[in-house]
């Protein structure tokens, strides 16, 4: 009977944890797992991008635009006052020294001239006759010829203001104002010299000295005004000063120019210039003879060739920025290279200035530096581990700094300062 009831008992059931247990298990294995993953990564080498360092040439310098310009042009400048009567080139064309280029309209100074002559040959005969009774005749010619001589003064004030303006703006040289000038000032004796002509008139029945003066001084003020209208007949056919070819030109037959205003260009074909205005501190440290590089942006990508510094100017000018701030700018002259590309006219490039050179210099990029204790540090591989190496800067320039203590020729550093994992002592792995 025992025995029945010990193998009739229903056998116990497995039950399994509670709830909060099997939290704990969970929890407890995604620890472990992280755990794992965290010590097999630490493990495992960070890939990182270095420099191995090797002495180079070190340079210094900036950029700014420069404007392309044929590397020789003669500015041709309207010699008389007056309309445009034959045009006989246009921009592009080519022509040879001495060429004719346009012609001004001469008929005006033609009949001026017509009368002083007239009028020569009347004092001549009046010379003869030796009348020492001035009449009304006498008087009236004398007062017609002040009058001319006023307005000789006028026109010549005027155009000696145009051409200070075109000094001042620094289109003419200077021999072209001081010609002004010393054209205004024979203007104003010729009129003195009239004036004084009136006044020996009234005089000339004194003496027959006095009449002889009065017509010696009068035939040679009436000449002087011939020369100055022959003068600038001979100018109004403008020729070509040189071989060239001609740009710059914007007039038109019927056009009435004023003496002085620049009427084209004429420049020759073989070889380029370029004009770069520096900001004057950068001046002091460009040299003519040094070299520098010319960049041009074309729709094939950028084109670089050699210049080299022809002329650097004594003075600055103010020049306004692109942002409309003034500046004081030198302007600096540079001869391009006989192998350098096709360029256009007027275009802009921009031109690098080397200003200091050192070489067998260590050098590192900025990017690789970064701020450490009191001074800056790299990273550098030692034994495949990363180690903080701090260093010493020297020169700099836009985007590398020479070490002048700290790191040594063979060096590995790492381009990225500020990876992720990057500590002390973490295995690397490179690449060049």
């Amino acid at each position: 009977m025992a025995i029945e009831t010990k193998f009739n008992q229903t056998p116990k059931k497995f039950k399994l944890p509670k709830v909060k247990h099997r939290k704990f298990l969970i929890f407890g294995g995604l620890a472990l797992l992280i755990f794992i993953a965290v010590t097999i990564t630490n493990a495992m080498p960070l890939q990182v991008n270095v420099i191995a360092l090797h002495p180079k040439d070190f340079s210094k310098g900036f950029t700014e635009e420069g404007e392309v310009m044929a590397a020789q042009e003669w500015p041709i400048f309207n010699p008389v006052e007056g309309k445009l009567q034959s045009l006989k080139v246009q921009n592009g064309d080519s022509v040879k020294k001495g060429q004719v280029l346009l012609e001004m309209n001469i008929s005006d100074f033609k009949y001026q001239l017509e009368g002083l002559k007239a009028q020569l040959q009347s004092l001549e005969g009046q010379r003869l006759e030796n009348d020492k009774s001035p009449d009304q005749a006498q008087i009236a010619q004398q007062t017609l010829l002040i009058q001319l001589a006023e307005k000789d003064v006028q026109t010549e004030g005027q155009n000696l203001t145009r051409m200070k303006a075109l000094y001042d703006a620094g289109t003419i040289a200077r021999v072209q104002y001081e010609e002004a000038e010393r054209t205004f000032e024979k203007a104003k004796n010729l009129l003195e010299q009239q004036k004084l002509g009136l006044q020996l008139i009234y005089e000339q029945h004194q003496t027959s000295q006095g009449t002889e003066l009065y017509y010696s001084n009068q035939k040679k003020a009436v000449q002087a005004q011939i020369d100055q209208l022959e003068d600038k007949i001979n100018k109004a056919a403008v020729v070509a000063p040189q071989d060239g070819i001609i740009k710059d030109l914007s007039l038109k037959e019927g056009n009435v120019i004023p003496q002085g205003q620049q009427i084209l260009t004429v420049f020759t074909n073989e070889g380029y210039k370029l004009e770069s205005f520096v900001l004057a501190s950068d001046a002091l440290d460009i040299k003519v003879g040094s070299p520098v590089q010319v960049i041009q942006a074309t729709s094939s990508g950028d084109k670089s060739f050699a210049g080299t510094v022809d002329a650097v100017a004594i003075s600055a000018i103010e020049r306004v920025s692109p942002l409309g701030l003034k500046e004081n700018r030198v302007k600096v002259t540079i001869l391009l290279s006989e192998d350098s590309p096709k360029v256009v006219l007027g275009s802009n490039v921009d031109v690098k200035f080397t200003t200091l050179e050192v070489p067998n210099q260590l050098m590192v990029p900025k990017t690789a530096l970064f701020p450490y204790q009191e001074g800056e540090a790299v990273w550098l591989i030692r034994e495949g581990k990363a180690k903080i190496q701090p260093v010493k800067k020297g020169l700099e320039n836009d985007s590398q700094v020479t070490i002048e203590e700290g790191l040594m020729e063979g060096d590995l550093i790492l381009q990225d300062p500020n990876l992720k994992e990057l500590k002390e002592g973490k295995s690397l792995k490179e690449t060049l």
